[in-house]
């Protein structure tokens, strides 16, 4: 069968889904809202969002509670790098191809897209941008961004298991790590779970109508790329249960769904990744929404960091090593900055059987004790922070490194090394481990980063406001 055989017959497979489950089929909006375009109209409800203490894997951030969405509708695909280029004029994507996701996009590039697309499609813009402040008139008609409560009643579909298709999840059904599913954690070593299985890891996107919808007629709202909401982070409020936006300043934006480079466990319908809105990645995309009856009502969100720049930083380059890569990069790093280099180093080293203690530790969400103490934290501006990429996150010695200072005021800048996985999503957990320090885009290599590293990270360091010598 040729490609575009295989896409028609999977579009057409989605819609056929739609109709058969008596799910609203896409459909066009109606008064002030009609306008041609391809959004699928979702009827509201109230549903469970977060995640039941039982579920594993799961963080302390999703705490189960009833939220109530209004109807409203949304794209059944990411946007593609096509429809970017006609609206913004560029395309910043790492992977190429007019039906890819686009991706390497900030979340002010994404709410910019919406405005620019509205005033194309002559409906009224939704958002109004001063600096990095943020307002949503959600009485406007325009697109805009789901907010995440909408984005999770949209990905479970009516369901309340781990994943829309069950408490599993392969790549037949989503474009992720499939060598490392949801529970890989607990049965590598093992295998004592016969429904832990592997699967295909693509390693790339793919097309943003591949693969199977969900219940709702969405395509690839698990993996392919992490998509951006309207929300910053913050604890549930659990007394705003109806239409939430979330907090109404804060420094990270959330994004859903997880990635092509995500595992299993990142994919879970109640999984939370944030990162810094005005941070790009390859693996980040998003999707537009529009309201289906508007509200009188405008929300205000305030970025809530101003960390003033210093001409003459005091840097520390602090690092985890197990292999000799993160900690060379580590000493270039320091050369190039002048900054003072630290290595983090535990009191009982791992010593042999890395994969088997390194898994049993981030199980039990140990906090392996320091030998190695910075002693005078307050006295640096920035900290460049390195450690391999292990399972997906970060080390767990690197756990206890974050929780003994304070780092509110700081800029962190993360660096990584890695077999393959790049920074998976421990960006994410290492802003959720740190208030008031702001989380620049970090810098990833795999293995050892071949002879090219030291210009690698010369030009990061240069693009992250860095001087180097």
């Amino acid at each position: 069968m040729l490609a575009s055989q295989r896409k028609f017959l999977s579009s057409f497979i989605g819609i056929l889904c739609v109709s058969i489950l008596g799910i609203h089929a896409p459909l066009l909006a109606q008064s002030k809202n009609a306008v041609k375009d391809n959004l699928i109209f979702l009827k509201g409800g109230t549903f469970s969002m977060g995640s039941p203490a039982s579920e594993r894997q799961r963080g302390e951030d999703e705490v189960q509670h009833n939220v109530t969405v209004s109807d409203f509708y949304l794209s059944p695909f990411e946007v593609s790098q096509d429809e970017y280029q006609k609206v913004m004029g560029k395309n910043p994507s790492h992977f190429r191809g007019k039906n890819l996701p686009v991706e390497n996009v900030t979340w002010y590039d994404a709410i910019e897209f919406c405005n620019r697309l509205s005033e194309k499609n002559g409906l009224e813009k939704v958002y109004t941008i001063q600096g990095k402040d943020v307002s949503w008139n959600r009485n406007a008609n325009g697109y805009r961004l789901p907010t995440e409560a909408e984005w999770e009643y949209a990905a479970r579909s009516g369901t309340q298991t781990i994943f829309f298709a069950g408490n599993q999840i392969t790549s037949d059904d989503a474009n992720f790590q499939g060598h490392y599913p949801y529970l890989i954690e607990e049965n590598y070593m093992r295998h004592t779970n016969p429904d832990v299985v592997t699967s295909d890891n693509r390693g790339e996107t793919i097309e943003v109508n591949e693969l199977k919808p969900n219940r709702f007629g969405l395509y690839n709202m698990y993996g392919n790329v992490s998509e951006w909401c309207f929300d910053y982070y913050g604890p549930y409020n659990l007394s705003e249960n109806m239409d939430p936006a979330g907090s109404k300043s804060g420094s990270m934006r959330v994004n859903r769904g997880g990635a092509y480079n995500d595992f299993g466990k990142q994919l879970r319908s109640a999984y939370r990744s944030i990162t810094t809105p005005n941070t790009f990645d390859q693996n980040t995309g998003f999707r537009i929404a529009r309201n289906a009856k508007g509200k009188n009502e405008i929300v205000q969100t305030k970025y809530a960091l101003n960390i003033p720049k210093k001409s003459n930083p005091k840097i520390l380059v602090a690092y985890y090593s197990y292999s000799g890569n993160t900690e060379s990069a580590a000493e270039i790093i320091a050369k190039q900055t002048g900054g003072t280099l630290f290595e983090i180093q535990m009191e009982k080293p791992y010593r042999s059987n890395i994969y088997d203690v390194s898994q049993k530790d981030l199980n039990q969400n140990a906090r392996p004790k320091l030998k190695s103490h910075v002693k005078n934290m307050k006295d640096y501006d920035v900290i460049i922070l390195g450690f391999p990429t292990w399972w997906s996150t970060m080390p767990m010695p690197i756990f206890t490194f974050l929780e003994e200072y304070d780092f509110s005021g700081k800029i962190i800048l993360p660096f990584s090394s890695h077999g393959s996985t790049r920074f998976g999503d421990s960006h994410s957990d290492l802003a959720k481990e740190v208030n008031g320090a702001y989380i620049g885009r970090g810098f990833e290599f795999e293995y050892s980063g071949g002879r090219s590293l030291a210009k690698n990270i010369q030009k990061w360091l240069s693009e992250s406001g860095i001087q180097t010598k």
